[in-house]
């Protein structure tokens, strides 16, 4: 069956992939941010709760979603069109689609369990850890695999982590245009940003450190696809500086509405540059052309989807 649908989808696969990454994306950020606040008993969750508890109630969404990703695995993943000598039947396709909607139900079944307004620390601290394991093996299959030399790092740790900081960055900007947070929210709120704004320089440059070290030519090729132009600009030019800012910004002591805006929208400004640095270069390794009508539709289509799911999920918790 696949073998007559993915030639329809094959050209709108490359414009697809980063869009579902991003939703899915920031939909697990808001059940780690969820989960991390009930564990913690963090004062910030309370101004953050009711967005970050509708993208957690929406997660279902992400269902149908990714179902056109995953019958176009053999245009977006190399081992899934021909597989690699030597390797298991962990990459067969059928199993890498099984694996994908076993993520996708475990997540949509956390998100109905983390959106109550009460928590035991315990659940909270077992959520925690499936949703860094889940979410860890979901972006090495998803966004890391069509490199086949570059799965077992850190990244899909480090995407966790950003895509937290990010959920967290919208729920903030969501919850200003309510109200002030109060001191205590403040604080809470000022300081995990600033903590998640770390974490995510840490984490990729580490892995940098250790690939440039290593002088291994298959990791290296990984980052020469995205110095070239135009990735090189997007990350020294957008991601890098926004992080920066965002860090810079999150410092300053006596913190005002405007500026932890700012953080915020640098925080998610961040993201997105950064998640088409990682997954885009990537096309080259599979050579499917993406019609430019393509690029603009999808993400304006999947974002209409999600934010429809969001809306209709929302609802005092």
């Amino acid at each position: 069956m696949t073998e007559f649908i993915v030639p329809w989808i094959a050209p709108w696969a490359e414009a697809w992939l980063p869009a579902f990454l991003l939703a899915a994306g920031l939909t697990l950020g808001a059940l780690v941010t969820l989960a991390l606040g009930h564990l913690l008993g963090e004062a910030w969750l309370a101004p953050l709760r009711p967005p970050l508890a509708a993208m957690a109630r929406a997660a279902p969404v992400l269902l149908p979603l990714a179902l056109p990703l995953l019958l176009a695995a053999p245009a977006l993943y190399p081992w899934a069109a021909t597989p690699l000598p030597g390797t298991t039947d962990w990459y067969a396709p059928e199993v890498f689609r099984l694996r994908s909607l076993a993520l996708l139900l475990l997540w949509a079944g956390l998100g109905r369990l983390l959106a109550r307004p009460r928590l035991r620390g315990r659940t909270a601290g077992a959520a925690l850890l499936l949703l860094v394991l889940t979410g860890a093996l979901a972006m090495e299959d998803w966004a890391l695999s069509r490199d086949h030399a570059w799965t077992g790092s850190l990244q899909g740790l480090a995407l966790v982590v950003e895509q937290a900081g990010a959920a967290m960055a919208l729920a903030t900007l969501v919850a200003l245009r309510r109200a002030m947070p109060g001191e205590d929210a403040r604080t809470g709120l000022e300081r995990a940003l600033l903590t998640f704004a770390m974490a995510t320089l840490w984490l990729w440059f580490v892995q940098y450190v250790v690939v440039y070290a290593g002088n291994l030519p298959r990791e290296a090729a990984w980052y020469l696809r995205r110095s070239e132009a135009p990735w090189g600009w997007v990350k020294a030019g957008i991601a890098l500086p926004a992080l920066l800012a965002a860090i810079g910004l999150a410092l300053v002591p006596q913190w005002r509405r405007w500026r932890l805006a700012a953080v915020g929208a640098l925080l998610l400004v961040q993201h997105l540059a950064h998640l088409a640095w990682v997954v885009r270069p990537d096309a080259a390794l599979t050579g499917n052309p993406t019609p430019a009508l393509a690029d603009a539709l999808v993400p304006a289509a999947m974002a209409l989807a999600v934010a429809v799911a969001w809306r209709r999920s929302a609802r005092p918790a």
